[in-house]
């Protein structure tokens, strides 16, 4: 599992259209937001799919990852979470960060997996965005040294 966490100021994302990448699954339900909220150039992003000041998880799960890689994630998640001072975290797959990847049925349940555990955490307000999907996506990342955290499980 590869992961790329960053604190952030904003965080947006706009579902666009299902993914063709992720085989014979069946991407997420979602009703596709109307087209208000806040102006970044020509896209308007809806308060569906975004937060502030917030981490946010970019992870990816690989070929050989398991609920202890999940366990691991979340844990270092939570960790970081608590040094930056933030209780808003974003978790969201994101199948850019290696070329291992399973099948996505597979990668579909450790995602569900990941969001549970932190949801479990308390006191945190947790956001994502669909998977399966492409999606325009906003980052305003904040410039302090513990901002940008990349990891492997």
């Amino acid at each position: 599992m590869k992961a790329l966490i960053l604190h952030c100021n904003r965080w947006a994302s706009r579902p666009e259209s299902p993914s063709e990448r992720i085989g014979g699954c069946t991407p997420d339900a979602v009703q596709l937001p109307p087209v208000v909220g806040e102006d970044y150039g020509a896209r308007r992003y809806s308060d569906q799919y975004s937060s502030q000041d917030c981490l946010v998880a970019f992870f990816q799960v690989e070929v050989a990852d398991s609920e202890r890689h999940v366990r691991q994630l979340c844990k270092d998640i939570k960790k970081i979470a608590e040094k930056v001072g933030t209780t808003r975290l974003v978790v969201e797959c994101f199948a850019h960060l290696s070329h291992s990847r399973p099948d996505p049925e597979v990668a579909k349940i450790l995602v569900a997996k990941v969001l549970e555990t932190c949801r479990g955490f308390g006191g945190y307000e947790i956001h994502t965005s669909p998977f399966g999907w492409n999606k325009g996506l906003v980052l305003d990342i904040k410039g302090h040294p513990d901002a940008f955290k990349h990891r492997s499980y």
